[in-house]
């Protein structure tokens, strides 16, 4: 009885472990591909299997590189099962269609491709090579693939590759396009579920037209291929930009020519043997100075200014006591000036020094605020009114730099266009460059007038005077007053220190001169000795205020 149980288990043991056949399995997949002489690739595929059916992926694009694909339109797709159409449903993305055919078997699967011929260099010459996967992304293993390859003439090259996807070897059989059998057949198998079997053709060019539409995935190293049409395009529109901005800037912004004889603004008259007296014959002032030379009103011009105004007397600088520990304070008083004043010097003046009493240097933030733009358009406006600047500097500049953003934002546009769906993005970087330069030329676009000009190239020889002329020249006497009429030139043109170690080298006592300076005083214990130092640390205390405000 033990035995016969025994036996009995084994049986069904052994029955139970016998596997059963795949639901749904194909035998074999016969296939016919014709290539036309326009490109067009029909296929039909005879695939039979156990089961109800089966499903088929299509590709609809396939990889070049990683910056390129060839995309493909596949068409006419129908199934038949004998006489009658398969129950045949598709599934279409960006990629690929899925084909599910059901029906009894065999069933009979035709296509229509365009875009599997491209062209390519062969051994004889041009040629044009269709490739494309007779099988790929079946859902159901097969036994064998067999098929032949008919074209309008014969082939030059014949080739076949098959295996999983992504790392196909050789097929295990290809013959055919000889002379003596023109049309070329395969045959592989067995092929696992997924894999693929890609038929290489090559024929004449003159003989298969090529149909491949290749499209383009973007990246950086594409967008930015440094190939000789874009180097070409780039370096033209290096070309075109850079000669662009340089044109407009000699047909706007370059000053007008004057005569070639340079006539200082200031000079020192000859007065006796050895001596001489600075003078200024046009009323070309220090904050005309600065604003002439570097087409702008800065903490400096404001400066020179304000001495200029003390020294014609029309304000005085008193020097405070300074305190234990404490900074250095000037008082600014108002003074009833012998001459005339622009209306710049007004404004700044009715600022500084109002007439309701003197204020202090460490206020003038607060005394400045929302005047220093008044007293800005004042000098703007009085550069323009004589003649030295077709318009006001800061006006040129400010349409020139909103012109010059305007095109930066053009070119960003036409940049990011560039760049997302070109391989010219050095271009993009070109045309940026070209605008940029544009807002950075803005600053350079006031022009001046013939007289600015001329009035320029005074300044420069009025700079060189002053830094080279003797110091010991000044009439005996009367170096101090002389010398205060130059020092607010000196203040934006240089040689400040020079003429004002002259000032002291002509203190000939040891005593006090806290008023030895009409329009600076100082507390009883100062020498003119002590003016460099006094002086330097306003101009700095002057300028640092107006920078804080």
């Amino acid at each position: 009885m033990r035995l016969r149980a025994t036996l009995i288990v084994s049986l069904l043991l052994l029955v139970l472990g016998v596997p059963t056949a795949r639901a749904d399995s194909a035998g074999e997949v016969d296939v016919d591909v014709v290539v036309a002489a326009d490109g067009a690739v029909s296929v039909t595929q005879v695939v039979h299997f156990d089961g109800d059916g089966f499903t088929q992926t299509l590709p609809k694009r396939r990889d070049i590189d990683d910056a390129a694909y060839y995309q493909y339109e596949v068409t006419e797709v129908a199934a038949s099962s004998g006489s009658t159409p398969a129950d045949l449903a598709t599934e279409e993305t960006s990629d690929h269609i899925q084909v599910s055919a059901r029906g009894e078997s065999p069933i009979t699967l035709s296509y229509t491709v365009r875009g599997a011929t491209h062209s390519d260099d062969g051994p004889q010459g041009d040629v044009t090579v269709m490739e494309w996967p007779v099988l790929a992304g079946l859902t159901i293993p097969v036994e064998r693939v067999a098929g032949t390859i008919s074209g309008p003439a014969r082939p030059h090259v014949v080739d076949c590759f098959a295996g999983p996807h992504g790392g196909v070897g050789k097929c295990a059989l290809i013959s055919g396009g000889t002379f003596d059998a023109p049309q070329p057949s395969f045959q592989d198998g067995p092929r696992d579920a997924g894999d693929e079997i890609v038929l290489m053709v090559a024929y004449a060019v003159a003989e298969v037209a090529p149909t491949a539409s290749i499209g383009e995935v973007w990246t950086l190293d594409r967008a930015f291929d440094a190939s000789p049409q874009a180097l070409a395009a780039a370096a033209l529109a290096a070309l075109f930009g850079g000669a662009f901005i340089y044109w407009l800037h000699r047909r706007t912004g370059r000053d007008v020519g004057h005569s070639e004889t340079v006539r200082p603004v200031g000079s020192f008259v000859p007065v006796g043997a050895g001596e001489s007296v600075f003078e200024v014959p046009t009323a070309v002032r220090p904050g005309h100075v600065g604003t002439v030379a570097d087409e702008s009103v800065d903490p400096v011009d404001i400066t020179a200014t304000l001495l200029d105004l003390a020294v014609r007397g029309h304000l005085r600088i008193t020097e405070l006591p300074k305190p234990p520990h404490g900074l250095l304070d000037w008082q600014l008083e108002r003074r009833p000036g012998p001459d005339d004043l622009a209306r710049f010097e007004r404004e700044l003046l009715d600022a500084v020094a109002p007439a309701e009493g003197p204020c202090l240097v460490s206020e003038l933030p607060e005394r400045l605020d929302g005047r220093i733009e008044r007293i800005q358009d004042a000098l703007y406006d009085d550069v323009v009114e004589r003649g030295w600047f077709e318009s006001r500097p800061d006006s040129t500049r400010s349409s020139w730099r909103t012109r010059g953003w305007v095109g930066f934002g053009v070119a960003a546009v036409a940049a990011a266009l560039l760049i997302a769906f070109t391989t010219f993005g050095i271009v993009a970087l070109v045309l940026l460059a070209v605008a940029a330069s544009l807002v950075l030329v803005a600053d350079q676009m006031p022009r001046r007038t013939a007289a600015g000009s001329e009035l320029l190239s005074g300044l420069h020889a009025l700079s060189a005077l002053l830094l080279t002329h003797p110091t010991n020249h000044m009439p005996a006497g009367r170096e101090v007053d002389e010398i205060s009429t130059l020092l607010p030139y000196t203040v934006v043109l240089g040689g400040k220190d020079r003429w004002l170690d002259a000032m002291v080298a002509a203190d000939v006592d040891d005593s006090p001169d806290p008023d030895a300076l009409d329009w600076y005083h100082a507390p009883d214990t100062w020498h003119l000795q002590d003016l460099p130092a006094s002086l330097t640390q306003f101009v700095h205390t002057v300028q640092g205020e107006l920078f804080a405000r």
